[in-house]
């Protein structure tokens, strides 16, 4: 006990002898762990934007269908939407909200402009609770239950339409009947995925049922939850009170494997540039930890001429590297917390060029972060876990010093 707390000693008062070379390691540790939890909050609160922006406005988390309706998105296999289901479904923990949807694609036309489209009848009540879809109006008003229509930013400059103007459906319905009508926009909306810009068109629900001819059918009912992590839960439940026979709840993941697959390869590419910033991260530390050895070398010999052990040197070094990484490492997670704060809060939007490029691969042009305590804990584990193994090297060249090449230093 005695030499344990000799050591102690002994390492906290080496590292405040030279403040400088000990504000040095800090200070690397400090930056290293702060670099890792930008980097990882950024990517994560990317993808967490990206999974929000096109699941939360075009599938929600969760999704009730008819069983063939995934295998053949067709009116055919639409499902009748009872009262008993939907309080059955409100009732369900877990859910946040849920409206039930008619979705089918149409010719939209304006003038000898035409463009096939998504065109999604919804409830707007429902609907702005489940995605608060009138918070992406930008120009006109928010649809309610008359024969009107609200087109996506995209596709509204390219059917050069705007409010007050007429678009034009030519389609097919339930059972291949015609689906034509006339409609006019009352309202220009903005979402945060260029694709649903480009393709998006609601109208109400009661009005897409008689354009249609499916009566009280629907596609789909989006269903979205408190908790992302509960997901898998709440599926399991919406299983249990559903007509198995008939229906299939399914969650985003399944519904839109390519988005699940463009951010598993997004990541992959981001996991190696974490992994080149570790390695640059590595070095510097290295390098810290190999100028405080050489410097001290001196220092070390004497103490080895005058009988202290170099076990004894190379514990209270060990030592020294785990406080200076720790205090490194809980300096550079609550350094990250406001700036993480910021961005996740206040997303930086681009501009320009780089705008267009973040378009063009499908993720809406702004920077943001995830707050994530878990991010914060993990990347500061890492480096303070890298800190430690690469003071191995040091430790064992002390172990192995001679005492009069070293006072010769």
């Amino acid at each position: 006990m005695d030499n344990i707390k000799l050591i102690l000693t002994l390492a906290w008062r080496n590292l405040w002898r030279n403040k400088t070379r000990t504000s040095i390691m800090i200070a690397a540790t400090l930056f290293a762990v702060l670099l890792a939890v930008l980097m990882k909050s950024v990517q994560d609160g990317m993808y967490d934007r990206q999974i929000d922006n096109v699941v939360t406005f075009n599938t929600g988390y969760l999704q009730i269908q008819q069983k063939d309706y995934a295998d053949e998105r067709t009116l055919d296999n639409s499902f009748e939407f009872l009262p008993d289901l939907s309080q059955k479904i409100a009732k369900t923990k877990g859910v946040k909200s849920f409206t039930p949807r008619l979705e089918s694609f149409v010719l939209a036309a304006n003038g000898d402009v035409s463009k096939g489209v998504m065109v999604t009848g919804t409830n707007p009540k429902l609907e702005t609770e489940l995605t608060g879809l009138n918070k992406k109006v930008i120009k006109g008003k928010y649809f309610d239950d008359k024969s009107e229509v609200m087109v996506g930013k995209g596709l509204a400059n390219y059917l050069k339409v705007d409010i007050g103007d007429t678009v034009v459906f030519i389609g097919s319905g339930y059972h291949g009947i015609s689906a034509n009508g006339k409609f006019p926009v009352v309202g220009i909306l903005e979402f945060g995925a260029p694709q649903l810009n480009d393709n998006m068109m609601y109208m109400p629900l009661d009005i897409a049922q008689e354009l249609f001819g499916t009566g009280n059918q629907v596609t789909s009912v989006g269903v979205n939850i408190f908790s992302r992590k509960e997901m898998k839960a709440v599926q399991e439940r919406l299983v249990a009170i559903s007509d198995t026979t008939q229906l299939r709840v399914k969650n985003w993941e399944e519904l839109m494997p390519d988005l699940l697959n463009q951010i598993e390869g997004d990541k992959s590419s981001g996991g190696i540039i974490l992994g080149v910033l570790y390695m640059i991260i590595g070095f510097v530390i290295y390098g810290t930890l190999l100028m405080m050895i050489s410097e001290r070398m001196h220092e070390f010999s004497m103490l080895i001429a005058i009988g202290m052990k170099n076990r004894l040197i190379a514990f209270t070094l060990a030592l020294e590297c785990v406080i200076m990484s720790l205090l490194g490492g809980i300096l550079g997670g609550l350094a990250s917390l406001p700036i993480t704060s910021w961005l996740q809060n206040s997303p930086i939007k681009l501009e320009g060029s780089i705008s267009s490029a973040y378009e063009k691969v499908g993720f809406e042009p702004v920077i943001t972060a995830n707050m994530d305590w878990g991010i914060i804990w993990s990347q500061t584990e890492l480096v303070v876990i890298l800190s430690m193994i690469l003071s191995i090297y040091p430790i064992i060249k002390i172990l192995r010093i001679d005492p009069l090449e070293g006072m010769k230093s």
